[in-house]
């Protein structure tokens, strides 16, 4: 549901949606808070058309309440967005001039607009505006929770597929007796990666299938394994190179970090907030209606 205001396709793009963070709370936010559409019409005028308007502290305002990434799209587009907010009043003034404000479509949009929107300003005092890192606070959750910040461990494999398990057995045994892998690859792979001798890159746990990373992860580097079968056929796996887990160092996640600890602090926050709202009250629902529920329109 797109929020209808006085606010252009730059800004439209952005829904009310709800954003989940780590432990899983549903928060309702009213991106941007409309982008500014509640405009105060004065300084430089930047356009003028019929008895309309559009100055330069109305220009400014509503650029200054996009998100970054579209932020510096208008600033190398300054021109195209404020056409687009011409455009914009034209398109108010024709919804007004047939009343459309008062459909009971619109009605129903605006009112579920509103409702997230002064949710939202809830959450904004409630929550985001109690929200501060100390300093040294990420450095410090750094430190005592280094473990979570390891490269993981990374294998790097070539593999020859082929359709039979004849195929791969005779394959097998020209690599026994002397044969070169990546030759090999390039002529008989039945996959893309025969282009690059059977070169798969690195990867880790949980990347490829199961039975291709039993495999894998038994070998030594440079070992050359026996016929692997996969749903993709039969494959003969070379382990070429292996990365132990390694500490990354704190400049490189420090914004991981303080990310994590402002969402532990938003989910904390949130969570006494509700606590505090449903006072003793006692919440009940009906699983069965529930399960019962289904996704046909009403």
């Amino acid at each position: 549901m797109q929020v209808l205001c006085q606010c252009g396709i730059f800004t439209s793009m952005f829904q009310i949606r709800t954003l989940r963070n780590n432990s899983g709370t549903i928060l309702f936010l009213a991106l941007l808070f409309l982008a500014g559409c509640a405009q105060k019409p004065s300084g430089t005028v930047l356009a003028r058309f019929g008895s309309s308007k559009i100055t330069a502290s109305e220009f400014k305002e509503k650029m200054q309440n996009l998100p970054k990434e579209i932020k510096n799209v208008v600033l190398y587009r300054k021109k195209y967005f404020l056409e687009e907010m011409v455009n914009e009043q034209y398109l108010y003034q024709e919804a007004m001039r047939r009343n459309i404000q008062n459909e009971p479509e619109v009605k129903e949009l605006l009112e579920a607009a509103r409702r997230k929107i002064v949710i939202a300003k809830v959450i904004q005092e409630e929550i985001d505006k109690k929200i501060n890192l100390d300093p040294g606070e990420a450095t410090n959750f750094y430190e005592s929770h280094k473990e979570e910040f390891m490269t993981p461990l990374l294998f790097r494999a070539s593999h020859i597929l082929v359709k039979t398990e004849a195929e791969a057995n005779e394959i097998k045994g020209q690599l026994d007796a002397g044969a070169d892998f990546e030759q090999l690859a390039r002529a008989k792979s039945l996959d893309n990666t025969g282009i690059r001798g059977g070169d798969l890159g690195f990867f880790q746990k949980g990347q490829m299938i199961p039975e291709f990373e039993e495999a894998a992860f038994q070998m030594k580097k440079g070992e050359v394994g026996g016929v692997v079968k996969t749903p993709f056929g039969y494959h003969i796996i070379k382990l070429t190179d292996r990365a132990e887990p390694a500490q990354r160092d704190f400049r490189q996640v420090k914004n991981l970090v303080e990310k994590q600890l402002v969402n532990d602090k938003r989910s904390k926050l949130f969570n006494e907030l509700m606590k505090k709202l449903k006072g003793n009250d006692q919440i009940q629902i009906d699983e069965k209606a529930l399960d019962s529920v289904s996704s046909d329109p009403v």
